[in-house]
């Protein structure tokens, strides 16, 4: 017995199968290349300049899973250190700023290269100014500074 139904799928599905592999043109699918970029979570970043760490994440789109990481344009005082993610080149950028840096703002830029790319982004950078040490009244009714025992000094 002969079942006409059944051919007819076969050729169908052999054409479906032809269009899919695109008829021999030969042109293998290739991806778009991507593009080395680099950005920072926020545009301004404030940092104290009493030893405390701030992080700043860094996401970095690369086509390799390594890169090179430079920043400039740090302030003296100002201390940096970068660790990338275990999976991609983003990661975390952390700042500190010591009693000697000078209060202010500064435009410190990160550079990331990779296969002949380079990227950079330029953040603000605050440095805030140092905290006064408390008030206090003296005994005599005018301000003093309190010393380490709590004691307020004339």
């Amino acid at each position: 017995m002969h079942h006409p139904h059944r051919s007819r799928i076969g050729v169908a599905c052999s054409g479906v199968v032809l269009a899919l592999i695109g008829c021999g043109s030969g042109a293998a699918f290739s991806p778009p290349p991507i593009n080395l970029s680099v950005s920072v979570n926020d545009t301004t970043i404030i940092v104290p300049p009493n030893g405390m760490p701030v992080n700043v994440s860094v996401i970095i789109v690369a086509p390799t899973e390594t890169t090179t990481f430079t920043i400039t344009g740090l302030p003296g005082g100002v201390s940096e250190s970068y660790k990338e993610s275990e999976s991609n080149p983003s990661g975390l950028l952390t700042l500190v700023a010591n009693a000697t840096t000078v209060p202010g703002t500064y435009m410190p830029t990160i550079t990331v290269g990779t296969l002949d790319q380079t990227a950079s982004v330029v953040f603000t950078l605050v440095i805030s100014a140092p905290t006064k040490p408390a008030q206090r009244a003296k005994q005599d009714g005018r301000p003093g500074t309190a010393n380490e025992s709590g004691l307020v000094g004339r």
